[in-house]
Order: structure tokens, then sequence, then C-alpha cells
């Protein structure tokens, strides 16, 4: 019969320091560390947005509806655009002595594409645009000058 062995204590390494935690503060690698951040994103108007952007922006510019080629060729020519011209944001992030963050300033540096005004821009150069504007010109002088003669 054998008898069990007696567990004899771990070996005592005389190499290991105990430091304060008032020495780790300092030793923080975040501490008074200052980051910059350059973030360049994409918006991407939804297609429900880009029908309904489209078809107010023909009503106002044409005087109609868009029609279901026009809104697709008009969305197709706006997601180009916002794709090719990405906001662009710069940070700066500063941190305590403590690792803390204490201080963020940002700015931003571009905004994309505008798609109200991006929309407008390119329906307003096409030709039924450009109809509507001259009959809607004609109209109105017109009446204008019915006006006038009505108060004579």
């Amino acid at each position: 019969m054998t008898t069990p062995a007696t567990p004899t204590p771990p070996a005592t390494n005389p190499n290991i320091t105990y430091t304060p935690q008032s020495a780790l503060d300092s030793q923080n690698i975040y501490a008074n560390m200052v980051t910059n951040t350059n973030t360049s994103y994409l918006t991407q108007t939804s297609p429900q947005d880009i029908a309904s952007l489209v078809n107010a922006t023909m009503q106002s510019l044409v005087g109609r509806n868009a029609t279901p080629q026009e809104i697709q060729q008009y969305g197709a020519e706006l997601l180009a655009a916002e794709r090719s011209n990405q906001g662009n944001y710069s940070g700066l992030t500063q941190y305590g002595p403590t690792g803390k963050r204490s201080d963020v300033t940002g700015q931003q540096l571009t905004t994309g594409v505008d798609p109200q005004g991006f929309l407008s821009q390119l329906i307003s150069g096409s030709a039924d645009a450009q109809s509507y504007k001259a009959a809607t010109g004609y109209f109105d002088g017109m009446t204008q000058a019915l006006q006038q003669m009505k108060s004579i």
C-alpha cells in the first residue's frame, strides 16, 4: 500500500514586486495622448426618397410627376454623385493624465451631395424644364397684361 504524497507549497519567487497604484497610473499608455481622426462617410439616398425628391422637383420645374424611367435615370445619377463626393470629418481627441478622455473637438470638412440641390440643377437643364419655364413665363406675362387691362 502506498501512502499519499504530502502536498508541497508552491515555490516563492523572490523577483515579484508589488507596485502601488499611484505608480501604475503614471504608466498608463493613454495618459496625455492625442489622437487625430479623419473620417470619410458615404451618404446614400434611399429609393423611396429618390422617387419623392425626383417627383417633387419635376412638379416644381416641369409641372408634372416623373416617369419611372426618369426616376431611375435621375436616381442613378444622384447615387453616382453621392459615391464620388463623400462627406469628410476631422477630429482631435485629447486624454488627460489618468488616461480618460478630456477634450474632443472636430469639424465637418465636406458634407457630400445635397440631393435636392443636385436634382434641381440636373432637372432644370432638361428640355422639358426649359419648355415649362418658357410656357409658364409666357402665361404669367399674359396674365399680368390682362390684369393691367382690367384696371384701365
